[in-house]
């Protein structure tokens, strides 16, 4: 093994060698930073050998450079392949560049094969396995395989292997021999963070939390902790502390065996959530505890006799699976208090995912997830009883001042949000849910806005907290016009999560799922900032119609410099209408640019009145007689009786002509003094998508029954 003493002299002979331009270029970047790891395989091993019983060589038959490789052969199974331990050499905490040259031939062969380039380490209690790079291998052609990973702080026995794709019954096929060359793992150069633009907590305090979810690789590299701690209030921890990273199966399985078959008291660790929960800890940053009781991403053995991992082993009943979930709960809360005290668990998503709106009872069906995805062994063993026992034990030992929540997606829709509703009106009289997370996962054309309303205003008549607490909006373009598109229909949510909140209405947190779109689960550009740690387009559209708190770290000069316009709110003089009902209105207007948004709240001063005879008139300076486009991103009932909330937004019309804006409603809809508001939300452009000038001097007539009534 060569180390950077050594580079000088690799790169001289690089003049005589047959080393390709983007090798030699990986050598001479790698002479500014870091040690250089370099296995080429021109004298012996280097370290590397067999993972079983297959044999590595020195082989002459293949070189990507200089005159020999490692060649793998004698595979029996497709995990065969070649190993070097690399504890000596890796630097913990350090993000490396790994990537090896691999090359198979053979008549018998297929012409393309899987290769992986893994990492396995000890987390100090068990082995893990991490992928670096998967990649599609040509027979007969040399081809580089290569990944960016951080080596875990608390790793021990940490190896470097390759192997192909697995298969349970491989054939001949499967187990080719194949060969290895130029093995490097380079410090990585890694971006850093835009220090100059506003930070997205200090823009949203005065409206609600904003917040990230990631994985304990996302926060590894040094960037990934900067983003974090510059923009965000809280963080979720990804996977961390899901039911199949804190179960522990082996501690389980020796607590069931010492303590006479006790079959009830499920044991835990939090190995997997160590460096978050230490990220946490040491920079006072709230934790969302994501997730308790998941149908998904949970043990079958959880829910069997003896916790057998046999998929033909038996259920276990509902008062043992209940005594099982009251004492994992506990466990868990147990073990965070013990070990990390300081860490403030601002909330729990308590259970996940429950609804199935595709079932006659609107539960999941019972049995396994892991058999038939979208089972819930929850309802297989308790039935639908599982979700308030979960919260009523939650609710026992979760730490004082913890918010409950219940976490769903596809929670806008009309029947599931139903279900959902039902499910929080039982918790919340039983005083066992603080909150509903709307996981807010959206494509670029759905849900509407409206829809998104229509959901939060029903569950907010339940007065319940209610964050946006996995928000990504999926884009697989990431061309300037596709990037522009998706800011702006970020703009649109979150200005209408603004408005929402400026109305009263108990939205919390906004939490985005994921730190940049380089590890985002969905893949493509969904979040605010790129893989290189930078702001995107829709960072940009979501502040900059907002005023800046300044911290000390934070420059408070936006860029780009947004231009800001005071909210006008007009309060009404009304004047006594014909007939039995006297409306009354006010207007709120938010300037954005391009767009203006207003809320228009509408009520009955006496009597009852006919939205159908009412017409608004809003004029300002500002609003120029030019072609204008007028949209109803929302309009309803917002009642204080059953059924609490009435979407009314297609029967609501809005034109732009002479400076004024008039909106008439097309049906008979009624609306009594006392019983609730009508509420407008309506969003202005013009043709040509053109600025306005600001919004000055509004004047906003009522008329009613074709007689001015304000």
């Amino acid at each position: 093994m060569f180390r950077k003493k050594m580079l000088a002299i690799l790169i001289t002979c690089a003049l005589i060698l047959p080393v390709s331009y983007y090798h030699l270029a990986t050598l001479e970047a790698a002479a500014s930073y870091g040690n250089l790891l370099l296995d080429d395989f021109e004298t012996d091993l280097n370290g590397w050998g067999p993972r079983g019983s297959e044999t590595v060589a020195l082989s002459t038959e293949q070189a990507y450079s200089g005159t020999q490789s490692i060649k793998i052969s004698d595979r029996t199974e497709t995990w065969n392949g070649a190993m070097c331990d690399k504890t000596a050499d890796l630097t913990l905490g350090e993000t490396y560049v790994f990537g090896i040259w691999i090359k198979y031939v053979g008549d018998s062969y297929s012409g393309t094969q899987n290769f992986s380039l893994q990492l396995q380490y000890n987390d100090g209690v068990s082995d893990v396995y991490k992928n670096i790079k998967t990649s599609s291998v040509a027979k007969g052609q040399w081809t580089y395989l290569e990944g960016q990973y951080t080596i875990p702080t608390d790793a021990a026995n940490v190896n470097i292997y390759v192997e192909t794709e697995y298969k349970t019954s491989p054939s001949a096929q499967d187990l080719m021999d194949f060969y290895l060359d130029d093995f490097t793992a380079t410090p990585a150069v890694l971006p850093e963070i835009e220090t100059d633009i506003a930070s997205l907590k200090d823009v949203f305090a005065p409206y609600f939390d904003m917040g990230c979810a990631g994985t304990a690789n996302e926060i590894a590299p040094a960037p990934g902790k900067a983003l974090v701690l510059k923009h965000y209030n809280s963080i979720t921890f990804g996977n961390e502390l899901k039911p199949d990273s804190v179960l522990d199966y082996d501690a389980t399985i020796a607590y069931m065996e010492t303590n006479g078959g006790n079959q009830v008291n499920p044991q835990v660790n939090l190995r997997a959530a160590r460096t978050l929960l230490e990220f946490a800890r040491d920079n006072n940053l709230p934790v969302r505890g994501h997730t308790l009781v998941w149908h998904n991403q949970t043990p079958d053995w959880f829910f069997k006799e003896n916790y057998s991992t046999d998929s033909n082993a038996a259920w276990v009943s509902k008062e043992i699976m209940l005594q099982r979930l009251e004492n994992y709960i506990k466990n868990v809360m147990a073990l965070l208090e013990t070990n990390y005290p300081t860490v403030e668990f601002y909330a729990w998503d308590v259970v996940n995912e429950a609804v199935d709106p595709n079932t006659s009872t609107g539960m999941r069906n019972p049995g396994s997830n892991n058999t038939t995805p979208g089972n819930s062994p929850w309802m297989q063993t308790i039935g639908a009883d599982f979700i308030e026992k979960a919260f009523e034990y939650a609710r026992k030992y979760a730490p004082e001042g913890c918010k409950l929540y219940y976490n769903d997606y596809n929670e806008y829709e009309s029947v599931k949000s139903n279900f959902i509703y039902a499910i929080l009106e039982n918790l919340k009289s039983k005083g066992l849910v603080d909150g509903m997370g709307m996981q807010s996962h959206w494509t670029m054309d759905y849900p509407s806005i409206s829809m998104f309303e229509t959901a939060v205003r029903k569950y907010d008549t339940l007065d319940l907290e209610i964050q946006l607490t996995e928000l990504d909006i999926k884009q697989p373009d990431n061309s300037d016009s596709a990037l522009n598109l998706q800011a702006a229909r970020y703009k649109l949510l979150i200005n209408k999560c603004i408005s929402l909140k400026e109305e009263g209405i108990n939205i919390t947190a906004v939490i985005f799922w994921g730190i940049t779109d380089a590890t985002s689960w969905l893949g493509g550009y969904p979040l605010l900032f790129n893989g290189d740690y930078k702001a995107k387009p829709a960072f940009y559209s979501i502040i900059e119609d907002l005023t800046v708190t300044p911290t000390p770290t934070v420059s408070p000069t936006i860029t780009p410099s947004p231009t800001i316009t005071p909210t006008p709110t007009v309060t009404p003089t009304i004047t006594p209408a014909p007939g039995t009902g006297i409306p009354e209105a006010a207007v709120t207007t938010r300037h954005n640019g391009n767009t203006v948004n207003q809320t228009y709240t509408i009520t009955a001063k006496s009597g009852t009145i006919d939205l159908s005879k009412l017409k608004t008139v809003f004029t300002a300076d500002g609003i120029s007689g030019e072609q204008q486009n007028v949209w109803c991103d929302n309009a309803a009932l917002q009642l204080n009786t059953a059924p609490w909330y009435t979407d009314i937004t297609s029967n609501v019309s809005g034109t732009i002509a002479d400076a004024s804006l008039t909106l008439t409603f097309n049906d008979t809809i009624t609306l009594t003094e006392g019983t609730g508001t009508c509420t407008v939300s309506i969003r202005f452009a013009k043709a040509d998508w053109s600025d306005y000038a600001p919004i000055t001097n509004p004047v906003l007539k009522v008329y009613y029954d074709g007689t001015l009534v304000q």
